[in-house]
């Protein structure tokens, strides 16, 4: 792994190489799989959620199921957010 390990007064310290553009590649590559894995429980979740609206009323259900995907945009608004600082951070 090119680690580099040293002794010191506190304890040990371990120094990390800089990673290469290939490993870059492959962390933002496994960041966005991880959106994606994010994004499919989401749906699954609301799923579940909009199955328990089916005993409710119809104007109650409709009511429910907006502030369901208004809440499941913004999810999916910060995660995408996230995913974005964290390939800028990979990359950077």
């Amino acid at each position: 792994m090119g680690l580099s390990v040293a002794l010191d007064a506190i304890g040990l310290r371990v120094s990390f190489p800089d990673l290469t553009t290939d490993r870059r590649e492959a962390l933002v590559k496994l960041a966005r799989q991880k959106l994606e894995e994010a994004r499919i429980k989401v749906r699954t979740e609301r799923q579940k959620a909009l199955n328990d609206f089916k005993d409710l009323p119809e104007d109650e259900e409709n009511r429910k199921k907006n502030e369901l995907q208004k809440k499941i945009d913004e999810v999916n608004k910060k995660l995408e957010e996230l995913t974005e600082r964290k390939e800028s951070e990979i990359t950077g």
